[in-house]
């Protein structure tokens, strides 16, 4: 198995545009070791974009991504044949093949090094789904059989068993029912390398060891599970509340005085009216107070318009960090799920795996596209795979 030690994800002023000239990510500088990162954020704000940006399927339009490690990934849409083996699912079937061949007396180089050394995958493969809660599913079992729920366990047990470094799931637990969810739970705990999670799902989120925020094209991490993220924004906003009012009190404060002031002005400019009307005064001085009152008034409109300025500026740099969206609250139903050849009738073609054709087994083939890519990109469904 791969070390997981120094894997890492590196991101250095990261920037992804797409063609349309929508701005998905700006600037992003960050890196993700080893450990449980949660990648949160509202929706279309870019989490499956970074995703497929550290995959490589994307490349950043400014700076870089430097990624030290094989990576796995298990999309939001998970899109394979029902007709696909299980040992497929796994990512195991070339190895099996050249198993049974050998086994049947096939002595041909070809299948030894597919195999390579590796003789107790079966052994390895069918241990590592009982462990995941998927007992007496046989590897040459037909996919379209699975549960939504099942298939996706299946993938992430074939990501274990491929011992990625890097591991990127999108939304994992969407199409799991609650036993499902707590056995994915469990195997989080346990899981060891870098691993980036994209969800909704406040439980699952809880057992990060750091949470990750996409807002407005930037990325913050804040140490800690969600609940400690949680802790954090309500004590941040609580300030951010507060400093706003104060900025709104100063602004009202600086309107009224300018407006005190026009008064006071308006009052001097018809008492100087009077006095040059009256000829109380020389016509000279009268003129040259006349001058001297415009630039005194000239100066003081300036003083105070910048004052309430500055006061509209503070206003409006504190309402920025008032966040305006609700937070992340989700309810996850525990759901009848379907078998995924139930989701191919209810879906229809979606996308290609394992180089055929085939209905999605998780999650519907639109509405993540329809969150997170603008119209006119690429609309291939994900599948699940490994990078480098």
């Amino acid at each position: 198995m791969p070390t997981t030690q120094n894997s890492a994800i590196t991101l250095t002023d990261t920037t992804f545009t797409w063609a349309d000239g929508s701005r998905a990510l700006d600037g992003l500088t960050a890196t993700f070791g080893a450990g449980r990162t949660g990648l949160i954020g509202a929706n279309g704000t870019g989490k499956t974009t970074l995703l497929r940006l550290v995959t490589g399927e994307l490349r950043p339009t400014a700076g870089t991504i430097a990624v030290r490690g094989q990576v796995g990934y298990l999309p939001q849409q998970l899109t394979l044949r029902t007709g696909a083996t299980v040992a497929e699912l796994l990512g195991i079937d070339h190895r099996l093949r050249a198993l049974r061949a050998i086994e049947a007396g096939d002595a041909s180089a070809e299948h030894f090094d597919a195999l390579a050394d590796d003789w107790g995958v079966e052994a390895r493969a069918l241990a590592a789904l009982d462990a995941m809660g998927l007992v007496g599913i046989g590897l040459e079992r037909s996919v379209g059989t699975l549960s939504g729920g099942e298939t996706v366990l299946g993938a992430l047990t074939g990501l274990r068993l491929a011992g990625d470094e890097i591991v990127l799931l999108d939304e994992p637990t969407n199409n799991l029912d609650r036993r499902a969810r707590h056995r994915l739970y469990e195997t989080i705990t346990t899981w060891r390398g870098t691993l980036l999670v994209v969800s909704h799902d406040v439980e699952l989120l809880d057992l990060m060891d750091e949470i990750a925020e996409l807002r407005a094209g930037s990325l913050t991490i804040y140490g800690g599970p969600y609940s400690a993220f949680q802790e954090h924004v309500a004590q941040q906003q609580a300030a951010a509340q507060q400093a706003l009012r104060s900025a709104e009190q100063l602004l009202r404060i600086e309107k009224r005085q300018k407006a005190e002031a026009q008064t006071k002005l308006a009052r001097r400019r018809r008492y100087a009216r009077s006095d040059s009307e009256n000829k109380r005064r020389p016509k000279v001085i009268m003129n040259q107070l006349a001058r001297d009152a415009q630039e005194s008034e000239g100066r003081l409109r300036t003083e105070l318009d910048e004052k309430v300025d500055s006061a509209q500026r503070a206003v409006d740099q504190q309402a920025q960090r008032v966040r305006r969206e609700a937070r992340i609250t989700v309810e996850l139903p525990d759901p009848d799920v379907p078998s995924s050849r139930r989701l191919a009738e209810l879906r229809g073609p979606a996308g290609r795996r394992l180089g055929a054709p085939g209905p999605a087994a998780h999650g519907s083939d639109r509405s993540q596209r329809d969150r997170e890519d603008p119209p006119g990109g690429d609309t291939r469904a994900p599948t699940c795979r490994r990078g480098s």
